[in-house]
């Protein structure tokens, strides 16, 4: 059967691909050939004398489907698959006081309470940063009671450490601390009469 009629406009690869597929197994040789409209064809018989040949290479499949599947079990090694936990990611949050809280105290106390998900012990510590400063040592506990402390705008920010080195920072917080100051009030003094 000539398949050159039902194909006039399909490009050559897609028409080899399929020509190449759907031909009987004892095909060995396919020929392609252009004709006058610059069409490609491709027939298992050559159609004219300047027709190029294409040899195949037919593989055959010997034995069963069942052989086939044991072959393939007997081979096939044992793999061990070996999960690596998930590593968590530390973090660290002030939890009091909140951003852009203001803090109305007139000894100047600011008191901090943060948390985090990873458990401190001596290689892990905490540490406060006031206005861009380390304030004390690194330590166990995640509350600082901050004492006389100026009125105005202050930065906090805390940071777990692990072998001087910061692995952990929380984002970085401003809080307002509002002081009344107590003007001395001087006794007027009693003017003559």
């Amino acid at each position: 059967m000539k398949l050159s009629r039902f194909i006039k406009v399909i490009p050559s690869t897609i028409v080899a691909i399929m020509w190449v597929t759907s031909i009987p197994t004892h095909a060995s040789t396919i020929y392609s050939w252009t004709d006058e409209n610059g069409v490609v064809h491709f027939t298992d018989q050559p159609q004219t004398p300047d027709a190029t040949a294409y040899p195949l290479s037919v593989t055959e499949v010997s034995g069963n489907i069942e052989q086939t599947a044991d072959t393939i079990d007997t081979q096939t090694t044992d793999l061990t698959v070996v999960e690596e936990p998930a590593k968590t990611i530390t973090t660290v949050s002030l939890v009091s006081p909140m951003h852009e809280q203001t803090i109305r105290n007139n000894e100047g106390i600011i008191n901090i309470h943060a948390v985090t998900n990873s458990k401190l012990n001596n290689q892990t510590q905490a540490q406060l940063v006031v206005d861009g400063v380390v304030k004390g040592e690194p330590q166990t506990e995640l509350t600082w009671t901050l004492d006389n402390i100026d009125r105005g705008s202050h930065q906090l920010q805390i940071q777990l450490v692990k072998g001087g080195k910061v692995i952990a920072s929380s984002d970085s917080i401003t809080v307002y601390l509002h002081r009344a100051t107590v003007k001395a009030n001087k006794p007027i003094p009693a003017q003559p009469r």
